[in-house]
């Protein structure tokens, strides 16, 4: 199949979920055979240095885009329809390239990332009869509805409320312009079938490198945890300070040798550490071989309360073996046990004491780290999730859903 990709952003290097994802199905669906062409948004990234790797898998056409917030904008927004996250992406400068580079060139299917760009959509109708799928990667009115839940600025939350309602009647309309539609998790899927049932859909999620699956474990450092992702991203930077602010006390009172390293980038010079928890937060920022650094801690954290789709790094956490413990949100959308491959917490209190037991030798850690390795390699590696994409396409050229 010869298959177009259009995308937010330039793919790589793979370095956060969102690139991983996007990636990852480059990658595996050129290793089936297909070729690939990606138009993508350069969101001001130098890719000179990558364009190599890049052009092993697929070819691209960057176009010198940036989406980046601003207050302005986000006024103005207040009279448009659509919300102010998606509207960013609208740009004249797609559509032209669109219509001039579908009268040269012919694709057996057009695979649209996410909502963002899912506008386009309209304008490819009018150009050519190819099936258009869209991968959502996350259903976005759904992390609309919980920042704005969580918001405690008034003004912010009244905002992200009228971003939320606007999202209500704009996403699940898009969605339903597509001849199929790529969820990320089968809670999604329910999600956006509650307001469109019409919505043709399919759930497919990422996949996972399998040579995270080799990861050797090393000496464990007894009292260590670890948090990992980028704090530009708000559901990573709430989960994070309140972690450190609610729970993380507590744990030093009872282990004053206990160590929280932060690897990511993001740490704003007014994120605040309490008094008497600063000296036992490490924040390392971004390391070459973040697997390798995780090889000697004993439990990952992963203290999310914003979100949708699915979270890679508990995948890749699970497939490297460290244990976790997390939220229902955090573990939502992947179908793992609490206390098989997997430790949940409820709220502030669980999470502290299943930290606390766990360092108190409560739980088989080993065991867990098993457990957690075979449920990635049976369900979740990428050459299995690329036939999946495969499988979705086919149907669509035979003119099935």
């Amino acid at each position: 199949m010869r298959i177009l990709q259009i995308l937010p952003k330039i793919p790589y290097p793979p370095v956060d979920g969102h690139t991983k994802s996007m990636w990852g199905v480059i990658k595996y669906l050129r290793q089936c055979g297909h070729e690939i062409d990606v138009i993508a948004y350069s969101q001001q990234k130098d890719f000179r240095n990558d364009i190599s790797e890049i052009e092993k898998y697929a070819k691209l056409y960057p176009l010198d885009l940036i989406t980046r917030n601003s207050i302005a904008g986000a006024v103005v927004n207040l009279f448009s329809k659509t919300p102010y996250n998606l509207s960013k992406y609208v740009r004249p400068e797609l559509d032209s390239f669109i219509s001039g580079h579908l009268k040269k060139n012919k694709y057996d299917i057009i695979h649209i990332t996410n909502a963002h760009m899912g506008w386009i959509v309209d304008r490819i109708r009018s150009l050519c009869d190819t099936p258009v799928v869209l991968r959502q990667e996350n259903l976005e009115l759904t992390i609309m509805e919980r920042y704005y839940k969580k918001q405690s600025n008034p003004l912010l939350k009244f905002y992200a409320y009228i971003q939320y309602r606007k999202f209500i009647k704009y996403e699940p309309v898009l969605c339903s312009r597509f001849d199929c539609v790529i969820m990320m998790s089968a809670e999604d899927e329910r999600r956006l079938k509650r307001f469109n049932p019409h919505v043709k859909t399919v759930t497919i999620p990422l996949g996972i490198e399998k040579e995270l699956l080799e990861v050797n474990r090393t000496e464990i450092e007894k009292y260590s945890l670890v948090h990992i992702g980028s704090l530009d991203w708000y559901p990573n930077y709430d989960g994070f300070k309140w972690f450190v602010n609610c729970i993380f006390p507590a744990i030093v009172r009872k282990f004053k040798d206990v160590k929280l390293y932060h690897y990511g980038g993001g740490i704003p010079g007014k994120f605040f550490f309490p008094e008497s928890v600063k000296d036992n937060i490490i924040v390392k920022g971004f390391v070459k071989d973040i697997f390798q650094e995780l090889a000697d801690k004993s439990l990952a954290i992963v203290p999310l309360r914003i979100g949708s789709g699915i979270r890679v790094k508990i995948l890749e956490l699970l497939a490297s073996g460290v244990n976790i413990v997390t939220t229902p949100m955090g573990m939502e959308g992947i179908p793992v046990e609490n206390g098989k491959e997997i430790l949940v917490a409820e709220n502030e209190l669980g999470f502290e004491s299943l930290i606390i037991e766990f360092f108190d030798e409560k739980f088989d850690g080993k065991n867990i780290s098993l457990k957690g390795k075979e449920f990635i390699k049976e369900n979740y590696l990428w050459e299995s999730i690329a036939e999946k994409f495969e499988d979705t396409y086919r149907k669509l050229l035979k003119g099935g859903e």
